[in-house]
């Protein structure tokens, strides 16, 4: 059809007389038969009626090579495909101005934290490092191992992209399961007691149990509760050398020391003596320029589904994903304007995060595939508009799919969210349906499609609600054990697990 609609009338008439016109795909047939005349609107001539006697056998359509092309007939009328092509060519064009400025904030997002965070380990697997650290304080080292997470995207680690503004569920509703277990913790740290240990003739005091106070290598006194723990006073004089350290994105919380805390990549908390009286969650969800939870309940960082979208887990989503945006978003922009498109790339990211929220929010996720896949559900409801004048639509649509499955195969993999690519083209498809501009057929077509809008704008409004109730008040994940894998496919050993950081907090 772009051969068609972009010539000069001039060509327009010299094509209607041979009967075929010329494309990038070669030269293709008008229709089978042509009437004699200018037509108008009405398909007939001047002030009569054209009957079929009057109609004129045009020549066959040729193609470069001079052999005859078998002859289609086609979907509309010749006089609908006349109103068709006027309509079509009075449609407006737009810049991409919003398609240029989110990929271009994404790209400066992208760099700025490569630059800040440098890259993780590249790996398909989680490494694990040995060292020998003072834990205790006896002050014998002790051999410690611990995982390293890896990136094989080249990215950052997850525990930055979750103080960048990574979708995290924990720092984005009150959790009942981590506040369970939170409170399991503080009981048993009723039983612990502070313990004085004599090296090098100083005092050392930490929060430890009696019993592993009393044996070796300590060989120490229990002074009393968490109050006799104090650095200023006479019994602790080489000072306390056991504080709280918070680890891990799971809000974990150990009683070591500063050395072993530092080799975990903790927080050590030197004012502290009990991890009850820390805020572990505060240190994981703590973001640049916004508040931070004072407890684990107050957690209600609801602007993560947008700041999600301006992340990237690293190079590779970055160059794969924001390409494929930029080259399907421009091409759709120019064709409904900046402020459709942005309504269905936000309500289409936005709804992505939502569904991997609900499904899988053990994981941290980035990125705007759900947004990508908005993008593909107007590709896809604009086809099913135009069936009727796409010249291959069957070929149109398989090629749809087969992109559509090249990116959900990605989404088997860390970072990548394919509960988010899902949302995101189930929350896409009706946003289209509503906002994207539709040509229509006949009377018929007109009143089909508007009851498609009218019928889409509810249905939207609901499954967002639903959504975030169910988000917000409904936290068992258990109803589905195999959905881990339409998410990440374990292609090694701990590929999904240890090596990404994945939260594992598991129902008391």
């Amino acid at each position: 059809l772009g051969g068609w609609f972009g010539a000069s009338p001039e060509e327009r008439k010299r094509w209607e007389a041979a009967g075929t016109f010329h494309s990038k795909s070669g030269y293709h047939r008008l229709a089978p038969y042509e009437e004699d005349g200018d037509t108008t609107d009405g398909g007939r001539s001047e002030g009569q009626a054209v009957s079929a006697r009057t109609r004129t056998r045009l020549p066959p359509a040729m193609d470069r090579g001079g052999q005859q092309q078998r002859a289609r007939r086609p979907r509309l009328p010749s006089w609908k495909r006349n109103s068709v092509e006027r309509r079509l060519g009075a449609l407006p064009t737009f810049r991409p101005y919003f398609i240029w400025l989110i990929t271009l904030v994404q790209v400066g997002v992208t760099v700025y934290t490569l630059l800040d965070a440098g890259l993780a380990p590249i790996a398909l697997q989680p490494k694990s490092k040995d060292e020998l650290v003072n834990d205790t304080m006896s002050g014998d080292p002790v051999n410690v191992m611990r995982t390293i997470p890896t990136n094989f995207m080249l990215g950052p680690e997850a525990k930055y992209l979750v103080h960048r503004g990574a979708k995290f569920t924990l720092c984005m509703r009150k959790d009942t399961a981590l506040l369970t277990r939170l409170a399991r913790d503080a009981s048993l740290e009723n039983q612990l007691r502070c313990c004085q240990s004599m090296q090098a003739g100083k005092a050392r005091c930490g929060m430890m149990d009696q019993e592993t106070c009393r044996l070796a290598p300590i060989f120490g006194t229990v002074l009393g509760g968490p109050a006799q723990c104090n650095a200023s006073l006479e019994t602790c004089d080489g000072g306390v050398v056991l504080r709280p350290c918070c680890t891990g994105l799971n809000a974990g919380c150990m009683i070591t020391t500063q050395q072993n805390c530092s080799f975990f990549d903790g927080y050590w908390h030197p004012d502290k003596v009990l991890c009850r009286d820390v805020n572990c969650l505060g240190d994981v969800c703590r973001i640049p320029f916004a508040s931070t939870p004072a407890t684990p309940a107050d957690a209600n960082q609801w602007y993560r589904f947008f700041l999600s979208i301006l992340l990237q887990a690293g190079i590779v989503p970055a160059v794969l994903f924001l390409g494929l945006q930029l080259y399907l978003g421009t091409q759709i922009e120019r064709q409904i304007g900046w402020l459709r498109i942005f309504l269905i790339y936000t309500i289409s990211a936005v709804g992505g995060f939502l569904t991997s929220a609900i499904f899988d929010p053990e994981t941290q996720q980035v990125g705007a595939s759900g947004a990508l896949f908005g993008l593909f559900s107007i590709k896809f409801v604009e086809l099913m508009q135009k069936w009727q004048i796409v010249r291959k639509p069957c070929t149109e649509l398989f090629s749809l799919f087969i992109a559509l499955l090249f990116v959900l195969a990605l989404g088997t993999t860390p970072y990548l969210d394919n509960f988010a690519n899902a949302g995101g083209f189930l929350f896409g498809l009706f946003s289209s349906v509503i906002f994207v501009p539709y040509i229509t057929f006949s009377t018929f077509d007109a009143a089909r499609k508007c009851c498609f809008v009218l019928v889409a704008l509810p249905i939207l409004a609901f499954i967002f609600l639903i959504g975030f109730v169910v988000f917000y008040n409904t936290q068992n994940t258990s109803f589905c054990s195999w959905c881990k894998y339409i998410n990440c496919v374990p292609y090694t050993s701990n590929f999904c697990e240890e090596g990404f950081n994945v939260l594992k907090i598991k129902q008391p």
